[in-house]
């Protein structure tokens, strides 16, 4: 007798949490997923947009056209997602590298580190640009009070990188 109401009781509770499981993945497509896709498409340089909404930290994979100014563009970005999902996110920017930019990427690490360990960016964005320029490059730096963002880009290749001064919460990473 008592094996006859729990098996209606453990099927009525799977079939509770399937449909407010499915009510969640709805909630997350149509209400915030969809329209954050739709208000990034709107930034002039996003090329597409990925979003996986997952339980803990939301990624927001973001490929991207050449853009003038990589931190107005980040700025953009960063606003839209911070709007519509909130808390921490983890932004990925895809850009169009090459082996040679990604190469020239890491060759320049020193100077950044040393320039951001001394505090004396003047100098390193001096230098992260002559280091370009021998490599037939073109190295963009600019700053705000959070990261720095370097463009190095070389004929219609570019490489985008965003480097925090210090680890916050919100992740970013260029690929």
């Amino acid at each position: 007798m008592s094996r006859i109401r729990i098996l209606p009781t453990i099927t009525a509770l799977i079939l509770t949490f399937a449909v407010l499981f499915g009510g969640l993945q709805i909630y997350r497509t149509y209400e915030i997923v969809q329209p954050l896709e739709s208000q990034l498409a709107k930034i002039p340089a996003v090329q597409s947009v990925q979003v996986a909404a997952g339980a803990q930290s939301p990624t927001v994979t973001i490929a991207l056209a050449k853009v003038p100014d990589l931190q107005t563009t980040y700025t953009q970005i960063e606003s839209e997602v911070a709007n519509s999902l909130g808390g921490s996110m983890n932004i990925v920017l895809k850009d169009h590298r090459t082996p040679a930019l990604a190469t020239a990427y890491e060759a320049m690490q020193p100077i950044l580190r040393e320039g951001m360990a001394h505090g004396d960016y003047v100098a390193m964005v001096s230098q992260l640009e002559r280091a370009a320029t021998k490599k037939h490059m073109i190295c963009l730096v600019t700053m705000n009070s959070q990261d720095i963002f370097i463009q190095l880009s070389q004929k219609s290749n570019y490489l985008y990188r965003i480097v925090p001064y210090t680890i916050k919460a919100s992740g970013v990473n260029g690929q």
